[in-house]
């Protein structure tokens, strides 16, 4: 293990602008993957992640010397890419259309049976999903694939704590709705 995989990241961005500008590859390091999967399930935009995420990377350069040391870097980052999200999403008109990418994932078993069980489910439950709203759709993926805190989800969306847990459990109501209408269509 480096030395510098055992900094947080709050103290990199100290390091970074105290002059050690060459440190920021590691912030780009930690993050390049979630981010990046971020992006992807908010826009579904396969084509655009990355022009997005070099955005999220050079606006979060620039603007590392406004950074509140205060608050978690991460928040911070997360709040950088949702905004960049957003601007494509707002930028088109295929908002509703937005689904969770391939990478959605139930589990995996050994059996082949129930492996094919696990493939129409997940099938099932993305579309059902890709019927939530972006209010509900963001929280809930926040939540549970990223793995966010409700006090980090309320920094990246900007909405008051006592807000997200009612938006995630909104969201999980609203996908078993769906999910059950369309299973007895």
């Amino acid at each position: 293990m480096r030395q510098t995989d055992k900094l947080t990241d709050e103290v990199l961005v100290k390091e970074i602008l105290s002059g050690k500008k060459e440190l920021f590859h590691h912030l780009v390091t930690r993050y390049e993957v979630k981010l990046r999967r971020y992006i992807l399930t908010v826009t579904n935009r396969k084509d655009e992640v990355d022009d997005i995420l070099q955005t999220v990377f050079l606006k979060t350069y620039k603007n590392l010397p406004t950074f509140n040391k205060r608050l978690k870097f991460s928040s911070w980052i997360y709040r950088i890419t949702h905004n960049e999200s957003v601007n494509l999403i707002g930028s088109s008109f295929i908002q509703k259309f937005i689904s969770l990418p391939e990478w959605f994932d139930i589990g995996s078993r050994d059996n082949v049976e129930e492996k094919i069980d696990d493939e129409q489910m997940k099938k099932k439950l993305k579309g059902c999903i890709e019927q939530l709203s972006m209010k509900y759709k963001e929280p809930l993926v926040l939540f549970y694939y990223e793995e966010k805190t409700y006090e980090e989800i309320s920094d990246i969306l900007r909405i008051p704590l006592s807000n997200v847990g009612v938006l995630i459990h909104r969201g999980r109501s609203q996908v078993k709705k769906i999910c059950y209408e369309k299973n007895n269509r």
